[in-house]
């Protein structure tokens, strides 16, 4: 008998083992919670993600493969049955845009002795986040960008995940016929226009629609495939527990590209690995000749020769360098790079290039030496099944060469790089903190070039830059040096745009005191401590700088008659 799922426990806290450093780490007004459920998602990665708020409340979300397992609310409530942690998980996408995350990669800080991991559909959760995200400025921003791009569901796409209400099945199966537009599908489907903008939102995110530009497959793919996979001890797959609230899943595969592949590459056919009822030890037994009295060969036969010695394990390590080679070409392809064709091929020429690629980037026609790759080559030949779908016919072909010289924007690849960007950013700031310089320089030059116009960014790396510079010397008294005047530069753009931004004063701060700007740093110490009156940093300077030089000698543009002249002249009067 089944154990019984594990009622919510409350009051428990969160520990976080002294000394363990998160992953990555930022604010989420830089990266929604719901974007962060995307990308742990896409990226099947394992860990727990931590919430605090401005109050110091806690929450976190534990993850396998990017599935939630546990879930922790803010009153410390612990969720690890379904229904409720999904509820928990959604009810978190409320909290303010100034809660701060971090992330564990690898930590299951939930984790319960003896009970069950929940099946969870993360896609069902994120889709419910969406509908309750419209109208949030993050949101909004997303839909203004596609309103008017046609869009159609995306090949591999499995919406019926998402457990989606008739209403939004019915805008589903309208996008399955044809492309549209949100304008359009707002103003002709006789659906509310939150509904319609909501599962646009979460299947925009999720890459689950397809707007003309984009190679990489939908969101959840391969956790899909592993479900598949799975489902050897469940033959019927996810099944709902009650109407169509419960996890699901259904095979939509039918007779897309992927089922002409497996024909075509194996000639037995996909179902001769089926064992069949009714069939007994010996039809796995190769038989020779014709006639009712066909020898059965064994290879026990003593008149015949010997089996030869079994050839030893082919070395697939060129299989393995082209396969790599085209992981890291793929994000930068369109569908005729990807496929290795012109963009004046034809059907025949698309077709021919398809099948040549699905022998080799088929995850089913890996060797064993190369199973490790699988789960990336399954992304892979999912992108290439994209680049068939869209390249496949004329029209498709015409349309698609269409969006590319109308440069139709890529929602979903914003989306992603400015998610990359945020860990790349935070991934600066352990560094930093490790004192690592030379990767932190590393990491914060691959945020700015994805994301230029966060200002964290650009301060973080105008301060790796000039810690990494050898100290000048002190200057002399009243005078300065220029070491740093391209940083300082820097730092000047980032505090016009956010003139109370505290790191970018700190950091300023202590450069213009390196260059012997000792009343500007001054200033801008004095500002963090308006800013941050906890800085102690700051307050140390303003402290210093302060018993070094009283009211009388405030240096520059400071009140004359407040000086030693001053009060000469207020004696004579």
């Amino acid at each position: 008998m089944a154990a019984s799922p594990p009622a919510p426990t409350t009051g428990s806290p969160l520990v976080v083992p002294p000394g363990l450093v998160p992953t990555a780490e930022a604010h989420l007004v830089q990266t929604p919670l719901l974007h962060l459920y995307v990308y742990l998602l896409d990226k099947l990665l394992t860990g727990t993600l931590v919430l605090t708020t401005k109050t110091g409340a806690r929450a976190a979300v534990s993850f396998d493969e990017g599935t939630p397992t546990r879930v922790m609310d803010l009153a410390g409530t612990r969720y690890a049955e379904r229904t409720p942690l999904e509820r928990a998980m959604i009810k978190l996408c409320e909290v303010e845009a100034e809660t701060r995350y971090a992330f564990y990669a690898g930590q299951d800080l939930l984790a319960e002795r003896g009970t069950e991991v929940p099946r969870v559909e993360p896609l069902a959760v994120i889709m419910a986040g969406a509908r309750a995200f419209v109208g949030a400025p993050q949101a909004e921003a997303t839909l203004r960008r596609v309103d008017d791009v046609p869009m159609g569901i995306a090949n591999g796409a499995t919406p019926e995940r998402f457990r989606l209400t008739p209403e939004e099945r019915a805008l589903v199966e309208r996008l399955r016929k044809q492309r549209t537009t949100l304008a359009d599908l707002v103003k002709t489907s006789g659906v509310p226009p939150r509904i319609v903008r909501g599962v646009v939102y979460g299947m925009t995110i999720t890459r689950h629609l397809d707007f003309g530009g984009s190679t990489r497959p939908p969101v959840g793919l391969e956790r899909a495939a592993a479900a598949r996979t799975a489902m050897t001890s469940d033959p019927y797959g996810w099944r709902p527990t009650s109407g169509t609230t419960g996890p699901q899943y259904v095979d939509q595969t039918g007779t897309r590209p992927r089922d002409e592949v497996i024909r075509a590459a194996d000639p037995t056919g996909p179902l001769q690995t089926v064992k069949r009822e009714g069939t007994g030890p010996l039809q796995a037994i190769k038989r020779e000749g014709t006639g009712p009295l066909q020898a059965v060969k064994r290879a026990s036969d003593l008149t015949g020769p010997m089996p030869p010695d079994k050839p030893a394990p082919p070395n697939n390590e060129k299989r393995r360098a082209e396969i790599e080679a085209k992981l890291a070409s793929v994000p930068n392809e369109d569908h005729f790079q990807m496929l290795g064709v012109p963009r004046d091929a034809t059907s025949s020429d698309v077709r021919n290039a398809y099948f040549k690629l699905a022998l080799v980037y088929h995850p089913d026609k890996l060797p064993k030496d190369l199973h490790d790759l699988k789960p990336r080559v399954a992304r892979l030949f999912a992108s290439i099944n994209g680049a068939y779908a869209a390249l496949k016919d004329d029209a498709g072909r015409a349309q698609y060469l269409a969006s590319l010289s109308g440069a139709v924007l890529d929602e979903q690849a914003q989306i992603e790089r400015a998610v990359n960007a945020a860990l790349e950013f935070e991934k600066a700031e352990v560094f930093l903190r490790k004192n690592d310089l030379t990767s932190c320089e590393a990491s914060v030059r691959r945020a700015v070039s994805a994301d230029p116009e966060q200002p964290a960014y650009i301060a973080l790396l105008a301060w790796v830059v000039a810690s990494r510079r050898p100290l000048p010397p002190v200057p002399e008294e009243g005078k300065t040096n220029n070491v740093y005047d391209d940083c300082i530069t820097q730092l000047d753009g980032v505090l016009k745009a956010e003139p109370d931004y505290e790191k970018a004063l700190l950091y300023r701060g202590r450069l213009l005191k390196l260059a012997g700007r000792v009343h500007q740093a001054y200033r801008d110490f004095k500002r963090v401590t308006v800013v941050n009156p906890k800085n102690i940093e700051a307050a140390r300077e303003v402290r210093l700088y302060e018993m070094r030089h009283p009211p009388e000698d405030d240096g520059p543009g400071s009140n004359p008659g407040r000086g030693l002249l001053g009060k000469l002249f207020n004696k004579k009067r």
